[in-house]
């Protein structure tokens, strides 16, 4: 009914994974359950800025920080994908950490490739 993995879902149950809140909200939406009950059991399972190893230690005034936070506001989807990262086993971790930065790369390439025919 989820249309998803037997695996995701397992994971969910024993508490080896989060679930995003469309998923919750999905999940409430097929087993006919109160939506605020759900996100608000996700809420307590989520870890809270303040909790001891989420300390933010970048300097604030750091200006890459600050466009960051920006763009983690204005694109709620990258900051449930980049919460997903968090919880990834590392070597998963690694090769989507792998993957972003190589496909960043290539938009790189490309981009001044484009930018070098337009200027001949």
């Amino acid at each position: 009914m989820m249309k998803m993995d037997r695996s995701t879902v397992s994971r969910y149950e024993t508490g080896k994974s989060i679930p995003t809140y469309q998923t919750v909200i999905r999940f409430a939406e097929v087993y006919q359950v109160e939506k605020e009950y759900l996100v608000e059991e996700l809420d307590h399972l989520l870890p809270k800025a303040e909790d001891t190893g989420y300390i933010l230690k970048e300097d604030l005034e750091d200006q890459e920080l600050k466009i960051i936070l920006k763009l983690l506001r204005q694109e709620p989807d990258l900051k449930n994908a980049l919460f997903e990262l968090h919880l990834m086993q590392p070597n998963r971790k690694a090769y989507y950490i792998d993957l972003i930065t190589a496909s960043i790369k290539v938009n790189k390439r490309h981009k001044n490739k484009m930018e070098t025919q337009r200027g001949r």
